[in-house]
């Protein structure tokens, strides 16, 4: 209870200081302004009954995330911040602060600060973003510029998330991710319309030293191109049958030695939904894709992703239900499998809620 205790009036000055800000800004001048505020809930229970060299654990929390911000013609000013409650944490988690800058054209968009993993337009898969990262680092930390579009759109962006100390290493990693749906190409007639979409993802993330001696640099580069199907309209257009598949190919190094580590693999997935209900199967196949994941300089700070994909074989099966969605509110369950080359079945129960609420006022 106390540690609850000073959690909330730690929250409670966070959000005076929020406030304080916002004031400010609205006496620079109010004219054909435009007042901004969101507040994000999200809930999260996963249990990984995980075997062998995998982490069995528990993550059983909560997230609130406050904005509030001033629009004026295509220019706005947010800030907020993030807070997570990790139930049974002996220890607090410092809440994350939210505070960017964005321009938002007709066709492009910039936002320049720290900016909640909601602003982007795609977020990163398992295999180039482990899940528990993205829900403890909520937000990325640097320069975000996107295009969208009828057809296709695209992002660039740079998380800085480490700053160099004695102890602290300098990290970054930059994404350049697109996605393209190949709509009204064809005549609307034509069964082909609609049939087609494709997208990619590519990382580069710097893992440089501290200002202590007898540490190393290491470097990650990640490519992931698919194309995809959507079969609904030939099987059922009751359905959601969708097929993806690509290649999953990353350069690794460390420094030290100078050689890169070039695994290569096959990441593919297909989607079988009816109404509230999905089932998903994610397979790869190809080259160990963490090479230093066991290198106590590197580990999965450094690589990132899912420690699955450090496998030559893993399957992964997803049954979903999403037992609410409406406007302000997503609940959803998940009861996932995975199945890695040694032939252990992993088993991971998911429970997430995510309530929003936000408004515009003009001023």
């Amino acid at each position: 209870m106390p540690n609850l205790l000073i959690s909330f009036l730690n929250m409670t000055r966070h959000i005076k200081l929020l406030v304080s800000a916002v004031l400010s800004m609205l006496c620079i001048g109010v004219s054909s302004q435009t007042l901004y505020y969101d507040l994000e809930f999200d809930g999260l229970f996963d249990n990984r009954e995980y075997k062998n060299n995998m982490l069995p654990q528990t993550i059983y929390g909560m997230r609130v995330t406050p904005q509030i911000g001033i629009i004026k013609d295509q220019n706005a000013l947010i800030g907020g911040f993030s807070k997570i409650w990790e139930f049974g944490a002996e220890d607090r988690i410092d809440p994350t602060f939210i505070l960017y800058y964005k321009y938002q054209g007709d066709k492009w968009n910039a936002l320049f600060g720290s900016i909640p993993r909601d602003a982007l337009q795609r977020q990163l898969p398992d295999a180039l973003l482990y899940d528990s990262i993205a829900f403890f680092e909520p937000t990325i930390s640097g320069t975000l510029f996107q295009r969208h579009g009828r057809f296709w759109q695209t992002e660039l962006y740079c998380n800085w998330f480490s700053r160099q100390t004695e102890t602290q290493r300098e990290a970054f990693r930059i994404v350049w991710d697109g996605y393209a749906v190949y709509n009204d190409f064809w005549d609307a007639d034509d069964i082909m319309n609609g049939f087609i979409h494709s997208g990619w993802f590519v990382t580069m993330t710097h893992w440089a030293k501290p200002k202590e001696a007898g540490h190393y640099i290491y470097d990650q580069f990640q490519f992931n191109p698919y194309i995809g199907f959507d079969l609904s309209r030939f099987i059922n257009p009751e359905l959601r049958v969708i097929v993806n598949g690509g290649l999953l190919y990353s350069m690794i190094r460390c420094r030290k030695d100078g050689d890169w580590h070039k695994p290569l693999g096959f990441l593919g997935d297909i989607q079988i939904g009816w109404k509230m209900f999905d089932v998903k199967t994610t397979f790869y196949k190809g080259g160990n894709q963490q090479p230093f994941l066991k290198d106590s300089e590197a580990g999965l700070a450094f690589h990132r992703s899912d420690p699955f994909y450090n496998d030559t074989r893993y399957l992964k099966t997803e049954f979903k239900a999403q037992l609410i969605n409406n406007r302000n509110v997503v609940m959803g369950f998940s009861w996932n499998l995975h199945m890695s080359s040694d032939g252990q079945l992993h088993n991971q129960q998911l429970i997430t809620l995510k309530y929003r609420i936000g408004k515009f006022k003009k001023l």
